[in-house]
């Protein structure tokens, strides 16, 4: 015995080793996967209260312009002048001139044919609103329109800190559009110098107020592909997502509406960045687990060779038992559990010469029942047969090596003899008294006598051999070839059916037991003195014999066959009355596809017999 592969030792050190590593390196994955989950999560946290909080300070700053600007849209509309057109008055100027947040205001009124007129103005510095304008002015005429139809608008005016906000006072006739520029310095230099996220002040549709200084598109949608932008339908507040820009990175986005027009604030973060303390965190770790490793690796060494040395003489041991020396001892000194299996081997190798000559005697023993079941085997006749105008097939199978049923038939002179007993429990007590009864038939059949009589011969013979231990249950029946007639007598056995075609389809209520007579079991009164009955046999005519170990027959879950299985497969075996050797592979068919294979309860034994003469009895 050789050995082969790796030394234990350093399967043991592998083993040691790799658990706590794949231990580390599951909890490492887990643990930055839960880390970085809930640093995602601050993120959008953080981000959405700030966007958030813009959103609220911007829509308080505008609100506020607008609440400036209130008594100037009244006093213009409330005001005409010599040619009884709407203007300003002189104190609307004055307010005006008051007022530090606006820095111009024009009125604008669309006429019945469309067009667009503007119906006042006023400005801190001269042509300012034209210069603030600039190259914008095509688009005015959007911004109009889109006050006209929602009822406010809002825009950036270049790169600076100013904005139109465009606002609709009145309706039909009444109308009117007042455009006003104002500054938001603070707001807008926060957002283009944010530094820790990128803030972005827009509307519904994209179009940027203000942004980062890098940033340089007129439109955010392309740039930061966010879910509103790419469907305008979709209502919201507030809301965070994670999404990929227009140069592959992927960003945290979270965004609050102003509630200010169709303003919205945009927060984004690159997610690397935000990760950024994980990556951190994973370098640390990784140097941890690295130190953490090395020592698993020595104490590892040590604890395996410690352990290998003990194994490695049990090792030597059990080659010397396996070479047939069993005058081995082990000398180990641990307390441990391979202390123990060294004492546990010491007894193992005590104990193994006398195992040895058990398995000897045990072998010898089932040599000894296997040569007893051969033998019993001679004691049954051939399982199919013609004899005396009867069709004859049988069928049996002990539960153990050795049966305690027995069947047999026989002719004697006009007389067909019909044999069927069940001894006691199965096994070799059984089997010695079935060997019994068939030594004893042999010699009974040669005196020429009737059932009643063979059974009396039958029931000295096993009270002789059995002392009354052993009792068997019995039932002879002799068949007259010339009258037809079938007469029988019982020893406490099951009773045999009879079936007949003349009685119409076979039914559970055609069956005949045939239980006119009855008596004690063979071994129980060496005095019984048992009594015959007769019955006459028709052509086609069956006879079902059985002991009672078929209705004790199990499934695989320990389901009993049981009595009403065992009638109902009987009569579908014998529905068109086959021939005697149909009939019994039909019905071990049935009972094997119910048993699958399970170990028998008790042995089972059944044949049939079937009357073909077609000649009527004298």
């Amino acid at each position: 015995m050789n050995r082969r592969g790796l030394s234990l030792r350093y399967k043991i050190l592998f083993l040691l080793t790799a658990i706590p590593a794949v231990a580390l390196a599951a909890y490492l994955v887990l643990a930055m996967r839960v880390f970085e989950s809930d640093k995602i999560a601050y993120v959008f946290d953080a981000t959405s209260n700030m966007s958030g909080t813009l959103a609220s300070q911007i829509k308080t700053q505008l609100n506020s312009v607008l609440i400036g600007a209130k008594p100037l849209f009244q006093d213009y509309l409330s005001n005409t002048n010599e040619q009884g057109r709407r203007s300003f008055s002189a104190r609307g100027e004055e307010l005006f001139q008051e007022d530090s947040q606006i820095d111009a205001i024009v009125v604008y009124r669309r006429e019945s044919n469309g067009e667009i007129q503007t119906r006042a103005a006023l400005e801190k510095t001269p042509g300012l609103y034209l210069e603030a304008l600039g190259s914008s002015q095509a688009t005015l005429a959007q911004e109009i329109n889109e006050a006209i139809r929602s009822g406010r608008s809002i825009r950036s005016l270049g790169k600076d800190d100013r904005v139109l906000i465009t606002e609709r006072v009145g309706s039909d006739s009444r109308m009117a559009i007042f455009a006003i520029i104002t500054r938001l310095s603070e707001t807008a230099e926060m957002f283009r110098t944010s530094i820790s996220q990128r803030l972005y002040l827009i509307d519904q549709t994209g179009t940027v107020i203000f942004a980062p200084r890098e940033f340089q598109d007129a439109n955010l949608k392309v740039a930061v592909p966010l879910s509103f932008l790419k469907d305008p339908s979709k209502k919201f507040v507030q809301g965070a997502e994670t999404i990929t820009d227009d140069k592959g990175e992927v960003l945290l986005a979270s965004y609050s509406k102003v509630g200010f027009g169709d303003l919205v604030v945009v927060s984004t973060v690159a997610r690397e960045k935000a990760l950024s303390a994980v990556g951190i965190l994973l370098r640390k770790s990784l140097i941890f687990f690295v130190i953490l490793l090395c020592s698993v690796v020595i104490v590892s060494l040590l604890a395996s060779g410690r352990l290998t040395n003990a194994l490695s003489s049990l090792f030597v041991a059990t080659k010397k038992v396996s070479e047939g020396d069993f005058n081995v001892h082990v000398d180990v000194k641990s307390q441990d559990e391979v202390g123990a299996l060294a004492d546990n081997f010491n007894l193992m190798a005590a104990e193994v010469s006398r195992l040895l000559d058990q398995t000897a005697e045990k072998a010898r023993m089932e040599s000894e029942l296997q040569t007893a079941k051969t033998v019993q085997e001679t004691l049954f006749p051939e399982s199919h047969s013609h004899l005396g105008g009867l069709e004859i097939s049988g069928f049996y199978e002990p539960a153990s090596e050795c049966g305690g049923d027995w069947w047999h038939y026989c002719q004697v002179g006009d007389q067909t003899f019909l044999w069927i007993g069940d001894a006691t429990g199965h096994g070799a007590p059984a089997a010695l008294i079935t060997s019994a009864a068939k030594s004893a038939s042999a010699i009974i059949e040669n005196m020429q006598v009737g059932p009643a009589a063979a059974l009396a011969l039958l029931n000295k013979s096993i009270c002789a051999v059995s002392k009354g231990r052993l009792m068997m249950t019995f039932f002879i029946a002799s068949f007259d070839q010339k009258t037809k007639v079938l007469t029988y007598a019982n020893a406490s056995h099951e009773a045999p059916f009879l079936m007949k075609p003349s009685a119409g389809p076979l039914k559970k209520k055609s069956l005949l037991p045939l239980n006119e007579v009855g008596g004690p079991r063979l071994g129980q009164d060496r005095e019984t003195v048992y009594e015959e009955a007769k019955v006459q046999l028709e052509p086609g005519d069956m006879v079902f014999f059985y002991t009672d170990g078929i209705p004790d027959i199990r499934s695989p879950e320990n389901e009993e066959w049981g009595e009403r299985q065992f009638v109902k497969a009987m009569i579908e075996a014998h529905q068109d009355f086959p021939t005697a050797e149909s009939s019994v592979a039909r019905f071990v068919e049935t009972f094997q596809a119910f048993r699958q294979g399970s170990q028998l309860v008790d042995d089972v034994t059944f044949f049939v017999v079937k009357n073909q003469d077609s000649e009527a009895g004298s």
